[in-house]
């Protein structure tokens, strides 16, 4: 049944997508079955959903995908949620929303033709349904063609012949990835797919105007859409970042990984694309970059389909998914490849009535320049970060982190600061004596809150020109929004999400420049102070209900008579075969306390005061010595041991001089999935003893070595958590930011939606109006009149 729904759907996608062709070449008698085929390849994709959702909760087994993800152990929501923890049920999401899209996509085209042909009286042939349809169908037959020669339909004995008896049905399936068993796993995923959907509908408009080759109507029709691809996804992004936050451990939402920022990349550019397609709107420059920005953030996320899916970021990317077979390899490059050649080819081929007229210049001071520097930053910014994703594809390596926020940081400044000046402008010229009157108010507040963060909190100069930045922008979107809403305006949506963003970069600078960590041991029942705080281990509880032996590991925080309770979660997990960790966090409303564990040790023989951070490249003086961090040691390190969950072994090497003596040490880790071991090294001219206890490669590579005169056999037998606690400044700022933009994109669609009515309203008044008009004139006439009469009123049926 499951590989029917496929194929139908297939198929009758494939139809319409031939049949909607036929229709844009002006046979109109297709347009019904277009419509109707569209409709069953709908319904089959959604029935397709419904039944593998079906096997999955009833426990089938023997189907290969139901088996590989889910477990009879699994609480309903995350057993639903395995419908898309893997590669063939990931496709298939991405096909269902495509296909709930596309009816609310021919819905619009339709509504929107119809206001169109009334209000303009003109032909079918300037209806964008049949073109928009044709691009947006043959796009949900690739999807559809993915889950053909992937199935998620598969038996076991298919799967695995020759070592699978046929019929054979396990009697239990191999679960969730521990990681993945996680509230968030039931929404961030269909909201990112949701996002990635939606990109699709502007690329189809895009492609369609050119196509036509008219470039009156597209950007009215394709702005809602980007509206909401830009909402949509920036939401799912974030979901992303907050799960992170809360579930690895590993105290930030966002890493630079290839794969966060190959879903990151496209709304950056879909960010840029809202703009210059307001500013076509209103002035009708800017199509040929509308244009382009419009496919490149389609074509970005079948890139990031083609990075994520096809096994080549498999050892730079904890998120990439593995080698997915040669076929759906190909295929892949296929599908990017196709649609890349589609929409450059088409701008190549359109440029000479894509040029501007010579007579089109934009003043410097007004909003449109001002909105076009800031979507060049924009499309910068994501060509930094596309390039530093890309870089496993060129090279064996990765790009690291400080690529990313060192080429970052002065484009966001400019963003921030370009954002707070467009808005000052007018359309088309702006009297420069009205500007710099209304950069007043706005600069100086940022100049007396500039000058407070630099006198007692901020020492970094860019940190400080971006908080500035986005303190000026800041004002003056409050300023616009406070004033609109006094108005009983709708208007105010771009103020409000410009608003958020401007919050987010005002909670990143506070959460990630100014977080301070600090590892700690705590022998159970002895407090100890750290940053600012007292921490007490009281021992470990079982978690009840939970298939594996999951513990709580009970810190008391107290500072100034308050107290809370915070419980890490630390287990083993026969899925993967290794140590679980997860974070607890005490949300304080200005900063996050958040308590990270480590490992539970019986004994020690160093202890916390011992443990030295070094960067690469820094002399410390620690006990007497000199101890420099060179670099780490990969000599014993393979990243294929590590992706296969094989031990590993990576060491620090150290330059130790003491006594007018230099010597080299390595500081050793053993490596396995889910925990690590420190391996203790004894300097040749010296008792000290050396243990890599963390590493990180975060920022910059980064060492904790703990340097003990202490036997190896010095250990305690006393009950020992070891946890990093750190403090996040504003870390709620980041998410408040994100959900005041999310509210600002919604209510500029809102307020878009509200004015389309309103003109639909006016263009049917209008035709009925003229309609009641011709049968009054057709009453006073002969009977020729009469018959003319008739006439039009078969013409105006067609066009409606």
């Amino acid at each position: 049944m499951g590989y029917a729904f496929v194929y139908i759907a297939f198929a009758a996608c494939l139809i319409s997508t031939i049949l909607y062709i036929i229709v844009s070449k002006g046979n109109e008698k297709a347009l019904k079955a277009a419509r109707g085929f569209f409709h069953l390849s709908v319904i089959m994709t959604i029935s397709s959903a419904a039944f593998l959702l079906y096997l999955i909760i009833t426990h089938q087994f023997d189907y290969t995908y139901v088996w590989s993800y889910s477990s009879r152990d699994l609480p309903f929501n995350l057993l639903m949620s395995t419908f898309y923890a893997g590669q063939e049920g990931s496709f298939h999401l991405w096909a269902f929303m495509m296909a709930v899209l596309g009816i609310f996509l021919l819905s619009f085209l339709i509504a929107r033709d119809r206001q169109y042909v009334l209000s303009n009286h003109t032909s079918n042939r300037d209806l964008y349904e049949p073109v928009v349809m044709a691009i947006f169908a043959s796009i949900q037959t690739m999807l559809l063609f993915t889950l053909v020669i992937k199935s998620p339909y598969l038996k076991v004995w298919e799967s695995f012949p020759g070592d699978v008896q046929f019929g054979f049905i396990p009697e239990d399936g191999r679960g969730l990835n521990p990681l993945l068993q996680n509230f968030w796993m039931t929404i961030h995923p269909p909201v990112l797919f949701a996002g990635f959907s939606s990109l699709a509908v502007p690329f189809c408009f895009a492609v369609a105007a050119l196509i036509k080759n008219r470039y009156d109507r597209w950007m009215k029709l394709a702005l809602p859409w980007t509206l909401f691809a830009g909402m949509v996804l920036g939401v799912g992004i974030m979901l992303g970042g907050f799960w992170a936050y809360g579930v690895l451990g590993w105290g930030g939402y966002w890493g630079w990984d290839p794969v966060e920022n190959s879903s990151f990349v496209p709304w950056i550019i879909v960010i840029a694309a809202i703009h210059t397609l307001v500013a076509e709107e209103k002035t009708g420059k800017f199509k040929k970059t509308s244009l382009i920005l419009c496919i490149l953030g389609f074509i970005l996320v079948l890139y990031s389909t083609f990075l994520t899916r096809s096994g080549i970021l498999g050892d730079a990317s904890v998120h990439s998914f593995v080698d997915p077979g040669q076929e759906v390899y190909m295929f892949l490059i296929v599908f990017l490849g196709s649609y890349l050649l589609l929409g450059l080819g088409l701008i190549l081929y359109r440029l000479k009535s894509l040029r501007s007229p010579a007579k089109e210049t934009s003043e410097l001071l007004s909003r449109e320049s001002a909105l076009f520097v800031g979507a060049v930053t924009l499309c910068a910014s994501a060509l930094v970060i596309g390039v530093g994703t890309s870089w496993p594809i060129l090279s064996k390596g990765t790009v690291d982190i400080a690529f990313y926020n060192k080429m970052n940081l002065p484009l966001a400044i400019l963003i921030a600061a370009v954002n707070g000046i467009s808005i000052l402008l007018a359309w088309k010229h702006t009297e420069s004596s009205r500007f710099l009157k209304s950069l007043y108010f706005p600069l100086i507040i940022t100049v007396v809150v500039a000058a407070a963060l630099a006198i007692f909190a901020v020492r970094d100069v860019l940190i400080l020109a971006l908080a500035a930045a986005s303190i000026f922008a800041f004002a003056i979107n409050l300023q616009l929004i406070l004033k609109l809403i006094t108005h009983n305006s709708i208007k105010a949506g771009p103020y409000i999400a410009h608003l958020g963003i401007m919050v987010l970069f005002l909670g990143i600078i506070g959460s990630s420049k100014y977080s301070v960590e600090e590892n700690l041991s705590l022998p159970i029942d002895e407090p100890k102070n750290a940053l600012g705080y007292t921490l007490t281990y009281k021992g470990a509880t079982p978690i009840k209900g939970e298939s594996d032996e999951k513990y709580h590991f009970n810190v008391v925080v107290e500072k100034d008579g308050k107290g809370y309770l915070l419980q890490p979660v630390m287990f083993y997990s026969e899925y993967s075969q290794g140590i679980m960790k997860n974070p607890d966090i005490a949300n304080l409303g200005v900063k996050d306390i958040y308590i990270s564990p480590m490992s539970l040790e019986v004994g020690s023989p160093y202890s916390e005061e011992d443990i030295v951070e070094f960067k690469k490249g820094d002399e410390i003086d620690v006990k007497g010595m000199k101890v420099k961090f060179i670099d780490f040691d990969r000599s014993k390190f393979s990243q294929e041991k590590m992706m296969s969950g094989e031990d590993n072994i990576i060491g620090a090497t150290l330059e130790v001089t003491a006594g007018g003596k230099t010597e080299t040490v390595v500081a050793e880790q053993h490596l396995a999935e889910g925990h690590s071991q420190p391996i203790p090294v004894k300097m040749e001219n010296g008792d000290f003893i050396f243990y890599l206890t963390k590493v990180s490669v975060a920022d910059a590579p980064v060492a904790m070595i703990a340097v003990s005169d202490k036997p190896l056999d010095a250990a305690s037998d006393k009950e020992t958590l070891v946890l990093t606690a750190s403090i996040k400044p504003l870390i709620n700022l980041v998410w408040g930011g994100t959900i005041i933009m999310a509210i600002g994109f919604f209510v500029s669609l809102a307020s878009r939606r509200k004015a389309f009515s309103m003109k639909l309203k006016a263009a049917e008044k209008s035709f009925n109006a003229g309609h009641v008009h011709a049968n009054g004139n057709g009453h006073a006439s002969n009977g020729n009149g009469h018959e003319k009469h008739e006439a039009g009123k078969e013409h105006h049926a067609g066009r409606h």
